[in-house]
């Protein structure tokens, strides 16, 4: 398993797909606008 992030610290890189069909990079959209990284680890688990 990954190492935790601690709050307030940067991201990694990363690739993501959307629900538009296409795909973003973290570096590219930070040159144009904030992003608030959210990790929901509920979503899709049983319980």
């Amino acid at each position: 398993m990954s190492e935790l992030l601690a709050i307030g610290s940067n991201a990694p890189a990363f690739t993501a797909p959307a629900s538009d069909g296409k795909t973003y990079r973290l570096s590219d959209v930070l040159k144009a606008t904030h992003v608030a990284l959210v990790f929901y680890p509920g979503n899709n688990t049983p319980g």
